[in-house]
């Protein structure tokens, strides 16, 4: 199988509304593959057609070689994918431990509770019910149910959406380790970090369009602009050296240089020029393009934005 996924033309609409608009991909097996964009790009529609949850409006869909919009297929594919959404709701009474073995039980397999729950650092809180857990431990706690099956396919909807930062980092090492063993994941996500972070690909959405879909680096290669040294300092002149190191732009002291080489090599040949001249350095900056830069590049918008 060169694919473990593939989605050809795949249209999503709701009465006149268009969600998704016509996007294909393909993503390998063993690989991270990122849905970026702000909350109403179509991540989540794209997802949910994936998984049998929306049936697609045109287009087609293969996960695993099965098709999720055929009944006797989805039956198939469920046991070998695993799913967790942005939001799950669960038996508010029932606590951490009943919830994995129920849920081993719809696979028909052995409950591993205490192994699931320290794997998305919930150990010692399988007494605890969902009701007394935050937002972040009962998404930590979703991921676990999507996990003990051994799915081949993992599908994650945003999500460490509400988790604080020691859930992250608990969700992103254990994503991390379902690559290393193989498992190839979806992944929808509105954070630059974790995307950046995780994914082997990424395919940009903006209104249901993919406007992008690379590495993460070539991202930034291709849309993230020049790197930049700015500098702040009276008497400060730039001299032919620094001139050849790209393009300068300046307003009174404050001078500014666009640079396609390493930044890191122009920042010290700026101080340096600074120094032998005798500048007074008031300030000093140098910023690499990053992939929030090019996604801005790429949709004008900011991921902070509310969506339309």
């Amino acid at each position: 199988m060169d694919q473990a996924i593939v989605v050809d033309g795949l249209v999503k609409t709701y009465g006149r509304v268009t969600a998704v608009d016509g996007i294909s991909f393909a993503v390998p097996p063993a690989t991270i593959f990122g849905l970026l964009g702000r909350n109403g790009a179509g991540k989540t529609t794209t997802l949910e057609c994936c998984i049998g949850l929306g049936r697609p409006t045109a287009g087609s869909i293969r996960v695993l070689d099965l098709d999720p919009t055929l009944a006797r297929d989805l039956a198939a594919l469920r046991p070998r994918i695993g799913v967790q959404l942005q939001a799950t709701s669960l038996p508010e009474k029932a606590n951490a431990g009943e919830i994995l073995e129920l849920y081993a039980a719809y696979y028909g397999i052995a409950p591993r509770a205490a192994e699931m729950a320290a794997r998305v650092g919930l150990d010692g809180k399988l007494d605890r019910q969902v009701a007394q857990m935050s937002g972040g431990e009962q998404q930590r706690l979703a991921l676990a149910l999507a996990l003990q099956h051994d799915p081949e396919v993992l599908f994650l909807d945003e999500p460490s959406a509400g988790m604080d930062a020691f859930g992250r980092r608990i969700m992103w090492a254990e994503v991390e380790r379902l690559r290393a063993a193989g498992k190839t994941i979806v992944l929808t996500t509105h954070y630059i970090e974790e995307a950046e972070r995780l994914c082997d690909r990424i395919c940009v959405l903006q209104r249901g369009r993919i406007v992008a879909d690379a590495a993460p680096a070539d991202l930034v290669v291709r849309y993230g602009g020049d790197a930049t040294v700015s500098i702040a300092a009276d008497r400060f002149t730039p001299d032919a050296g620094l001139e050849a190191l790209g393009t300068w732009a300046h307003t009174g002291s404050h001078w500014k240089l666009a640079t396609h080489g390493e930044p890191g090599l122009a920042l010290a040949a700026v101080v340096t020029h600074a120094n032998a001249i005798g500048a007074q350095i008031d300030s000093l900056d140098m910023h690499r393009p990053t992939l929030e830069d090019a996604f801005v590049a790429l949709t004008g918008e900011t991921l902070l934005e509310t969506a339309q």
